[in-house]
């Protein structure tokens, strides 16, 4: 489908990645949120709470709700620690399941991304993602 305005072509390929991993996601019993959490900390296990909240672009107040109903499903689990000017918090790790998780959610991921970008060049694949990165960066200065 072809628009002429980035706010169309955006919400057109939003909705549709959306509509698809939605339906991936709630078959792997995940919450709306979670993935994303899953998908941070199977690379970046052992991440300090604060720095988690920034890089899912929410309030660490909301993070904290998430990461107790992660924790319930011992997908994750917390540990105390300290950071510069000894003040406690806590780094996030996987748990034995919640490692399980974030495999099958990298497969989904993968796959999506496969069909995403099915027709593309390489080239095209990282133009693309270039692009999109550089409208986020100018957006987020607004």
């Amino acid at each position: 489908m072809s628009h002429d305005k980035l706010f169309l072509a955006l919400m057109g390929a939003y909705s549709s990645h959306a509509d698809a991993s939605r339906i991936e996601f709630i078959n792997l019993g995940l919450t709306e949120a979670q993935p994303k959490i899953l998908y941070i900390l199977k690379r970046a296990d052992g991440i300090i709470q604060k720095d988690l909240a920034e890089l899912c672009n929410i309030r660490p107040s909301t993070l904290t709700v998430m990461l107790s109903k992660m924790e319930k499903q011992n997908y994750i689990y917390k540990d105390p620690c300290y950071v510069s000017g000894k003040k406690r918090a806590y780094s996030i790790h996987l748990t034995e399941e919640g490692q399980e998780k974030a495999e099958q959610l990298e497969n989904i991921v993968e796959s999506l991304e496969n069909k995403g970008f099915m027709g593309f060049t390489t080239k095209e694949k990282q133009n693309l993602l270039d692009m999109l990165g550089r409208i986020e960066k100018n957006m987020r200065k607004a």
